[in-house]
C-alpha cells in the first residue's frame, strides 16, 4: 500500500525494518526471559500501528470505491440527491453498507478476502455483525449472511456508546 501511495522503496524498506525486527523480553518474578521474536502482525501498543492501520484502511477504501464506480456495490443514500456511502471508518472499526442481495454480498466478500490477502490483516468475522433495515426479508438476510460469511448478529444496538437506529 505504501508503494501504491508513492512512497519510495527506501522509505518502505526502512518502515518494514521497524516492524519486522522487533524482539521482546518479559519480566517474570523480576527476572527477564530470553528474547523472542513475534511471528506476524503489528503489535498492539506499537507506535506505528495506528498509522499503518490507516494506510491499510486506505487500501480497503480504494477497493470499495472502485467496486462502487464499476456498479458492483451500490452503497446507501441518506436522502435523494445525496452521494452514496459504502463505508465509514473510525479508528479500527469499519461500517460497510451494501444492498441486501447475493451480488453485493459476494462482492463484499471478494473485497474483504482480497484486503486480508494484501494487507495481512485478519478480519474477525466472529466479532462482526450485520444489521438489516426493518424492511429486509428473512430470505434476503440469509443470502447476505451466506454470501459474506458473517453469521454473527450479536449487536447490542449501540456503537461507540451511542444508540443505533436502523429503518
Amino acid at each position: 500500500m505504501l508503494e501504491r501511495l508513492g512512497f519510495s522503496d527506501a522509505w518502505v524498506g526502512l518502515l518494514m525494518k521497524c516492524v519486522t525486527t522487533v524482539r521482546y523480553q518479559i519480566k517474570v518474578n523480576g527476572v527477564l526471559t530470553e528474547q523472542f521474536i513475534p511471528t506476524w502482525g503489528l503489535r498492539q501498543g506499537d507506535p506505528l500501528s495506528p498509522y499503518l492501520f490507516v494506510i491499510c484502511a486506505e487500501g480497503l477504501s480504494a477497493l470499495l470505491h472502485a467496486s462502487e464506480r464499476e456498479g458492483r456495490l451500490s452503497g446507501v443514500r441518506v436522502c435523494q440527491g445525496a452521494p452514496t456511502i459504502t463505508h465509514l471508518f473510525f479508528a479500527d472499526d469499519s461500517v460497510l453498507m451494501i444492498k441486501a442481495d447475493s451480488g453485493e454480498a459476494g462482492e463484499l466478500k471478494r473485497i474483504l478476502d482480497l484486503y486480508e490477502e494484501c494487507s495481512g490483516q485478519c478480519i474477525k468475522k466472529e466479532n462482526s455483525a450485520i444489521i438489516f433495515s426493518a424492511n429486509t426479508r428473512a430470505e434476503q438476510k440469509e443470502i447476505v449472511k451466506q454470501g459474506t460469511g458473517i453469521s454473527c448478529e450479536t449487536w447490542n444496538e449501540r456503537y461507540l456508546g451511542l444508540p443505533v437506529y436502523v429503518g
